[in-house]
């Protein structure tokens, strides 16, 4: 994947807009004719803010400004002037610890920049307590941490967090501090893109933003969830974009909300106008090599001997997915643009944006048509919402024109067989197609390989007592098949073995395996096959309350899917998992002849399809259960209907068998 930060963006949304990264938010991209390609001195500077910027003074003692939280800390100011022509940025943050645990999490100051592209310099740190001012600013017990967030992921990007233990903070205290950053992602060349907050997930006694903007240059806002305006005025050639805000409430969110879905209001500016000049910024980047490696030209001479192209694009796909590694290092001059091609290939890893590039380049050269496309892994749809900006993206993907077929591929993905065709896609909706022609977003098309998995369980029931049998055969098809496809290359068998044993047992305690568990895998049709074998000592269990025996059997793979949340009186839409496609079926064989009984249920909404069977008699009980998902969310008018239909159908899940 190709991280936010492979872009120099650290996102919008709001768990990414907590004060405490505030900081990292709204960076001057680079002014023209000031490169940032050389790393600046990583050690932090201690000096007074730029001659531009206008601290806001702030009185300590209306330090409660009559905000309603009952929070462990009390934002009282966020302050952020930017100047864009000077390529800077201050900050100032102010806060008041309310409880024990506020100050046991927030005590400290850390700051997280890029050494390869920023300076860090502190201006100030107090803790005002009883409106006297302590100051805690000491060059020596500044920490640097290099902390690689995102290294889980497979990316080193070299920023470092600059962190600052502070002495004797109590309750009700304020913390009073501010800092500058210089410099900002060279991979934006020059072009601005940032973000102005009018609301915290909190409250907050004020929210100042100040642009510092040359009037040579335009500068657009789109504002998102407002119909806020800054107000405007002029220095000398700069002209400041001013926003405001005093008193803020806290914004009102609720759980389990769509990826796409951004409660918070806020403000976007971009430098750039339309998707084409981002395009075009696009194209600077992703520029095809001059020349391959013999390396490469040699495996490139194997593919052409194959006689079909898809087969071809096949082949090229597999070994980018398979045989290069997801690594990406996002230090300096990496972070600007994808790695040469042939440098890729032979050191076998790579981020997102370097197996695209990689991908394309090999196609190309078997004579296919093919371009890299940025996408928005979250923003899905709602980009069409946006500003035209080169933040938005953070992952990288390919469009591929073969026999006469359009094909999205994704060659960061993992595991994936079958053909072109049966390739599974998330549902990205939009991307910007890295290509000359390219005036605006391109619709991606819902992807085919969507999931399906199909169980069926064999249960041959003992008397009373002595031993029952259980086999279960499951066919995962397009995505399953791919994510059991992974389980199986990266988790040791018997692991798996006992986990599939494990979740029998929270039903029948006495569950063991009896066989070893076998998998097919059809790489031609993406069709997975395992089959698992159970002896259950004591699959009926007495009741002390009226010596019945009874044997229970409950499709917890069904019920897991119907996921509730925990707002229900909702203002915002719900996520929805989608897609998910899944069928149960439960093959019972009796150790006696039993008295007949049927069921049959469809409860189908905007949401979700549920479907329920069920006929016992004689010697045989056959159930079963489908679960289809529908659409990703659920408009917050609908929730309590979905909700209610959820409840019908869970209501329908499970069968007891009672032999008195």
């Amino acid at each position: 994947m190709l991280s936010s930060k492979d872009f120099g963006f650290q996102g919008v949304s709001g768990a990414l807009r907590a004060l405490g990264l505030m900081s990292a938010l709204l960076m001057a991209a680079n002014a023209p004719g000031q490169p940032s390609n050389s790393p600046a001195s990583a050690k932090p500077a201690i000096g007074p803010p730029s001659a531009w910027v206008t601290p806001q003074n702030f009185d300590p003692r209306s330090a409660e400004m009559r905000l309603d939280s009952s929070a462990d800390q009390l934002v009282l100011l966020v302050e952020r002037e930017i100047n864009a022509a000077e390529n800077e940025s201050f900050l100032h943050f102010v806060r008041q610890m309310r409880t024990v645990e506020g100050v046991q999490n927030n005590a400290n100051v850390t700051v997280g920049f890029n050494p390869s592209y920023q300076s860090l310099t502190w201006h100030w740190v107090r803790v005002w307590r009883d409106g006297t001012p302590l100051n805690r600013l000491d060059p020596d017990k500044i920490s640097l941490i290099r902390q690689e967030r995102d290294l889980d992921q497979f990316v080193v990007n070299g920023e470092q967090s600059a962190m600052l233990v502070l002495d004797d903070v109590r309750v009700g205290d304020i913390v009073d501090y501010s800092y500058s950053l210089k410099g900002a992602n060279p991979i934006f060349d020059g072009r601005f893109s940032g973000y102005v907050p009018v609301q915290l997930d909190q409250p907050a006694g004020r929210l100042l933003t100040r642009v510092f903007w040359p009037g040579q240059r335009r500068l657009f806002a789109r504002a998102h969830g407002c119909s806020v305006q800054p107000a405007l005025g002029r220095n000398k050639d700069l002209v400041e974009y001013r926003w405001d805000f005093t008193g803020v409430p806290a914004y009102n969110s609720e759980d389990s909300l769509p990826t796409w879905y951004d409660p918070e209001p806020w403000v976007q500016l971009s430098e750039f106008q339309t998707w084409a000049q981002v395009n075009q910024w696009a194209m600077e980047l992703f520029q095809a090599p001059a020349r391959l490696s013999p390396e490469v030209l040699q495996k490139l001479s194997e593919w052409k001997q194959i006689p079909d192209a898809e087969q071809q694009v096949l082949a090229a796909l597999r070994f980018v997915q398979d045989e290069v590694r997801y690594f990406g290092i996002e230090i300096g001059a990496s972070a600007q643009k994808p790695a040469d091609p042939s440098t890729v290939f032979t050191r076998r890893f790579g981020d997102c944006k370097d197996k695209s590039l990689l991908f394309v380049t090999l196609l190309r050269a078997l004579g296919v048509e093919a371009y890299p496309v940025l996408v928005s892994t979250s923003l899905r749809q709602t980009i069409d919402e946006w500003q035209p900006t080169a933040s938005a993206f953070d992952h990288c993907i390919a469009v591929v024109r073969c026999n006469n077929q359009t094909y999205w591929l994704d060659p960061t993905a993992g595991y994936q067989r079958g053909s072109l065709a049966a390739h599974y896609l998330p549902n990205y909706s939009r991307g910007l197609v890295i290509m000359p022609s390219t005036a605006g977003l391109t619709a991606i098309p819902l992807a085919s390989g969507l999931p399906l998995t199909t169980s069926t369980e064999y249960f041959q029931l003992a008397g009373k007592s002595g031993p029952s049998s259980l086999k279960v055969v499951t066919i995962a098809q397009g995505r399953d098949a791919d994510s059991l496809r992974a389980l199986f290359a990266t988790t040791p068998r018997a692991d798996i073995e006992k986990s599939y044993a494990h979740f029998y047992s929270e039903l029948y305690p006495s569950v063991k395996t009896s066989s070893p568990l076998q998998m097919e895998d059809d790489q031609r049709q993406n069709q997975i096959k395992t089959t698992e074998f159970y002896t259950i000592d004591k699959i009926w269990s007495q009741s002390d309350r009226d010596g019945a025996y009874r044997c229970q059997f409950y499709p917890y793979t069904i019920s897991a899917l119907f996921r509730k949340p925990v707002d229900k009186d909702r203002k915002l839409p719900l996520a929805v998992a989608h897609p998910q496609h899944r069928i149960l079926r439960t093959e019972v064989r009796l150790p006696s002849p039993w008295s007949g009984d049927s069921d049959n249920k469809i409860i189908s909404g905007g949401s979700f399809f549920f479907r329920e069977s069920r006929q016992c008699g004689g010697n045989s009980l056959v159930m079963e259960y489908e679960y289809r998902s529908l659409q990703d969310s659920v408009p917050a008018a609908q929730v309590a209907d979905h909700l209610r239909k959820l409840d019908q159908a869970e209501k329908s899940l499970g069968y007891s068998l009672v032999w008195r």
